[in-house]
């Protein structure tokens, strides 16, 4: 018996009496490709797929990825989307990640530029030859970028670290670049003779000042790391101790907690996993020790989740081998970065390491410029206003 033939029209008459909100919900879900495509089907759709709701509806079911670019191709970055989490297989790598897209940092500058972090899909950039350095906000989904602009002390007198951060606040869903600037009396970086920080909002246009605690030592990476609303630095207090200084992103004030125990401050390493605060540390000579902060805020939480042997090639004599974990899939094998150059897979089942050759182009000689990682989103920086959107 012949089958019935497909009536283009009617489908579409069909999609066309379904409430928006069940076809943003049934958008939301399909692949980033997928839904560019969407956008040619009708303009109907081409709307419906620009408005915030569908940003921020397939923004809570995205997942998070990988973003990355080569010493010898600093600006040409490259996103990579996890297709199967089910389960890590060393000699088919190709099966659990394809290339969402790739495009050029610079953003048509064509200066070096530093990739800092990222939060639900907005990159966060500075370029490093002028001074100051010029700030960027992008998306590399929307091609879209918009230039922050300088504060008042940004032409500051040397020697002086400055430290950055770039999150959400939890409530008032407020996006928010934060920079912290230490003046030291000489280039012994010993003492510190100013400490400011300011607050940047995206929308308003403007840096405002904010009351900072007393002065740290040191920030361990100029980066901080953005979770629960809230951005961390790992910082020196003492000669030997460490503590972590969080900044809360709603009400904008600074607070400090405990680390979990250590050996070697200069092999501890902090960041995300998920959800939750994560400490890695490189301490022992023979193993790597992964410690997650179950509850957050409480110091008491602090758990060894993941102990592992180092392998032969991620031990060095000059200095600590500072690797950090990433990512953690459903078979619990962990996607590791290792002095923010090189990324390998560490497979809980077989007890073993291997190299994350992503997309056939891995030398370990050359190693990458940048690695993070990153959700993808259909968040337009246009929805900000006051901020002058460029495209690239």
């Amino acid at each position: 018996m012949r089958k019935p033939r497909r009536n283009p029209k009617s489908e579409l008459q069909f999609f066309r009496i379904i409430p928006p909100e069940i076809i943003i919900d049934i958008l939301s879900r399909l692949p980033i490709r997928t839904i560019a495509e969407c956008k040619c089907v009708c303009n109907s759709w081409r709307d419906l797929l620009q408005t915030d709701e569908f940003a921020h509806t397939h923004l809570s079911k995205s997942v998070a990825g990988l973003i990355f670019g080569f010493k010898w191709d600093f600006q040409n970055l490259k996103i990579l989307e996890f297709v199967d989490e089910l389960g890590l297989d060393f000699e088919s790598h190709d099966l659990h990640y394809s290339l969402l897209t790739k495009f050029n940092s610079s953003m048509g500058f064509n200066q070096r530029f530093e990739l800092l972090s990222s939060a639900n899909g907005l990159l966060f950039t500075r370029f490093l030859n002028p001074n100051p350095n010029p700030l960027f906000i992008c998306n590399p989904i929307t091609r879209e970028y918009i230039q922050i602009p300088s504060t008042e002390n940004s032409l500051y007198r040397n020697p002086a670290v400055i430290t950055y951060g770039f999150g959400v606040s939890r409530k008032t869903r407020q996006y928010k670049l934060v920079r912290v600037l230490h003046e030291y009396e000489d280039y012994s970086f010993e003492k510190i003779t100013n400490s400011v920080c300011h607050v940047y909002t995206l929308g308003t246009g403007i840096w405002r000042s904010v009351a900072y605690a007393p002065p740290f030592e040191n920030f361990r990476r100029i980066n901080g790391v953005f979770l629960n609303g809230n951005l961390h630095w790992l910082v020196d207090i003492t000669d030997a101790s460490l503590c972590i200084i969080c900044f809360d992103l709603e009400t904008e004030v600074f607070s400090t907690f405990s680390p979990p125990r250590y050996s070697d401050k200069y092999a501890v390493v902090l960041s995300a996993l998920g959800d939750c605060l994560c400490v890695c540390d490189n301490s022992s000579e023979d193993d790597v020790v992964i410690w997650l902060m179950k509850e957050y805020g409480d110091e008491k939480s602090w758990t060894k989740q993941f102990v592992f042997r180092k392998s032969a090639e991620f031990v060095t004599d000059s200095a600590p081998a500072t690797m950090y974990p990433i990512k953690v899939f459903k078979d619990c094998d962990i996607l590791m970065v290792w002095f923010d150059m090189y990324v390998f897979c560490y497979s809980n089942k077989t007890k073993t390491t291997v190299d994350f050759d992503m997309l056939g182009v891995y030398d370990g000689a050359l190693g990458f410029g940048a690695i993070l990682l990153h959700t993808p989103s259909f968040l337009s920086l246009r929805s900000f206003q006051l901020e002058n959107v460029g495209s690239f």
